[in-house]
């Protein structure tokens, strides 16, 4: 009888492992893809920030376009000039 005393009884093992390795969590606590922290402000902060600057290099790329367009103009109306001044000396 003396070993029955000092064993540790089964029942106890299992109330203990249940403890241990409990299921009892919600399912958010951990979890960060459901997380409104700092990290998914982070991540919008970032976002925007690309954002911004491709709008930016857009915009430059079409400013430079734009240039190169008045170029162009420019060009042509000298050559239509000219061929107005030649057309009406004759």
């Amino acid at each position: 009888m003396m070993i029955s005393r000092t064993a540790i009884p089964k029942r106890s093992v299992v109330l203990l492992s249940r403890r241990l390795y409990s299921s009892n969590f919600s399912g958010s606590e951990g979890a960060t893809a459901s997380s409104k922290g700092s990290f998914s402000d982070k991540e919008k902060a970032i976002e925007n920030q690309w954002a911004r600057q491709h709008d930016a290099e857009k915009i430059k790329a079409l400013h430079d376009a734009l240039e190169q367009q008045k170029q162009v103009t420019e060009s042509l109306q000298k050559d239509l000039n000219e061929l107005k001044k030649t057309v009406g000396k004759k």
